[in-house]
């Protein structure tokens, strides 16, 4: 599956449940049961998760006989990656952004 956007990759992460999938499936594949036991919802729920990092791009889903397992696609991290650096290149870059203090205020 291609990588989607950085829009839809950020998006996909937006969601906890779906972080704490990337991240268990940054040690290593999973089957769905085992993705399942990260958080306290039904199977269903689960796949829907599971359904929106497919079309991010973030995991690919092998079937091996009755389980799926899935893992992670790096590519679409690496849009995000790639974006993070850009941006915080041209923050280091721009001069710094003076404003004016606040008067202090006085105590009665």
């Amino acid at each position: 599956m291609a990588v989607a956007g950085l829009d839809a990759v950020l998006h996909a992460v937006a969601d906890g449940t779906r972080r704490a999938i990337v991240q268990r499936l940054a040690h290593g594949p999973a089957t769905t049961g085992q993705l399942a036991e990260l958080a306290p919802m039904s199977r269903p729920a689960i796949s829907q998760h599971i359904k929106v990092l497919q079309e991010a791009g973030l995991l690919r889903t092998t079937v091996a006989g009755r389980h799926r397992w899935h893992s992670l696609d790096h590519a679409a991290l690496a849009v995000v990656e790639d974006w993070a650096r850009r941006t915080g290149k041209i923050a280091r870059a721009a001069p710094a952004l003076h404003l004016p203090e606040a008067p202090d205020k006085e105590k009665p």
